[in-house]
């Protein structure tokens, strides 16, 4: 009786060591896990390219934090105007206006973000990009993932 419960915890961990790792393995493939060896996953980037590409994401983000933050605001502001026992409909489409030239300086600022990190690339290296972003851009629209440099 006490080898079959030996056995049976011994399968038990096994059965949750190779849960565990095929999690992990499906993370990374996802781009998902720890980020190893080249952050930006384009083969044979030299160390010239990878370190102008971090100054340009550090950029990237110090330019989008004051955005992101000023619409998290006007988004609560939304949400307290359209809940309210009265609402001002014109108040709220000039909240709306306002939101949307905020998103549009944004997409604005991450294409020129992203345009100005393939001029740092190979033609080779651009492809690579190119396809990466596609995908990601894809993903977005399906509802999975998440932006990489905001």
């Amino acid at each position: 009786m006490i080898t079959t419960v030996k056995k049976s915890g011994i399968l038990f961990t096994i059965l949750i060591t190779m849960c565990t790792t095929t999690i992990y393995a499906q993370q990374n493939q996802n781009g998902r896990g720890p980020k190893q060896g080249n952050r930006h996953a384009i083969s044979d980037l030299t160390a010239d390219q990878q370190l102008k590409m971090d100054d340009l994401r550090f950029k990237m983000q110090k330019e989008m934090l004051p955005l992101k933050n000023e619409l998290q605001e006007k988004n609560a502001k939304l949400n307290t105007l359209r809940t309210s026992d009265k609402p001002d409909l014109n108040a709220i489409y000039a909240l709306i206006d306002e939101i949307g030239k905020i998103k549009t300086t944004m997409a604005k600022k991450r294409e020129a973000h992203m345009q100005d990190i393939r001029l740092l690339l190979t033609d080779k290296q651009r492809v690579e990009f190119d396809l990466k972003h596609r995908k990601n851009n894809n993903m977005h629209k399906g509802g999975k993932g998440q932006c990489p440099n905001n």
